[in-house]
């Protein structure tokens, strides 16, 4: 079955308090998070300059201000990660290609919507003069890596805990197409994952590495429960193991991302204080290649309130 854009645009509303949760591993939603780690991420996070997400597959400039291109200067085969701005110095990546590759990663892009496009631009129109107006961007940022931490529990087989956290070698500045993201940090994010998410992602060209083609799409996702997945998983001749760090993102259309897209952030807008802030919930990491699949086979993905401590814990200023 699938669903108009419109009609999968549904975004959960949660009130919010003030200390998130997780588990002494890393992993768990029982102890709190530590305070002054948790200062270190942006209270003013998740806002795009084009305000709420239109209702189309295709994303705008400014639209995913957060979204970042973890990248190679030189390899024989696609290497290029995704990744999401958290704050002025961190990204939030996976582990995996990196151990496919055999190497660290060069440096971080920011503030990309096109590679085919020195910069990108909007283009309206004027309703009173009928002329048309552009709206674009600066150039991208391309920064430096200082640092990675990877997962300690990462498990190559299966790519459990698939996270790695990129510490840049110096402070991002923000502008209108480079923000960061908001992470689940509160007990009612945590706890309640919405059903309808977006992934913002670059599909992948497996014949050239480091490129994405064309510009930044938006795919529309469905929070599904592990026992489905499994099944799904199971019909189309796959038989990973699941657990509750997991979480199982079914593609809904019209468009669906035929390549590996690790690292794409999974979230939705949701009401915090007042204003709507894209806030992730998950993180692409694995799903069959075959274009067919992905329309019934869900996307594993890395469930990101599970990891809080974890993220924060490893973060410094």
């Amino acid at each position: 079955m699938k669903f108009s854009a419109a009609t999968l645009l549904l975004f959960i509303v949660g009130a919010v308090h003030q200390v998130g949760v997780a588990d002494a591993s890393g992993n768990d939603i029982k102890t709190p998070l530590n305070p002054a780690k948790l200062a270190l991420l942006p209270k003013e996070c998740g806002v795009s300059k084009l305000g709420k997400t239109v209702n189309s597959t295709k994303s705008l400039a400014f639209e995913y201000p957060w979204l970042a291109l973890v990248r190679y200067t030189k390899s024989r085969r696609p290497a290029t990660c995704l990744g999401s701005l958290i704050n002025r110095r961190y990204v939030l990546s996976v582990t995996g290609c990196m151990r496919k590759t055999k190497r660290d990663p060069d440096f971080i892009r920011l503030g990309e919507q096109s590679e085919t496009t020195e910069r990108d631009c909007n283009v309206l129109t004027d309703h009173k003069t009928g002329y048309e107006l552009r709206d674009c961007t600066g150039p991208v940022l391309d920064i430096g890596i200082e640092s990675i931490i990877t997962h300690p529990d990462f498990d190559q087989p299966m790519y459990t805990n698939d996270l790695a956290l990129l510490r840049m070698v110096r402070e991002v500045e923000y502008n209108d197409y480079i923000r960061p993201i908001c992470l689940p940090t509160t007990p009612e994010l945590l706890a309640n994952i919405p059903r309808y998410l977006v992934m913002p992602a670059w599909e992948l060209d497996m014949n050239a590495p480091n490129h994405y083609v064309g510009e930044l799409q938006k795919y529309f996702v469905e929070n599904t429960d592990l026992d489905t997945c499994q099944r799904q998983f199971e019909k189309a001749g796959f038989a990973p193991e699941f657990d509750d760090d997991r979480f199982c993102a079914q593609q809904l259309g019209p468009n669906y991302v035929c390549s590996r897209v690790p690292g794409a952030p999974i979230g939705t807008e949701v009401d915090i204080g007042g204003t709507l802030r894209f806030v992730e919930f998950a993180m692409a990491k694995f799903s069959p290649l075959n274009c067919t699949l992905r329309e019934t086979v869900p996307m594993i993905s890395m469930r990101i309130p599970k990891y809080m401590k974890w993220i924060t814990d490893n973060l410094e200023a």
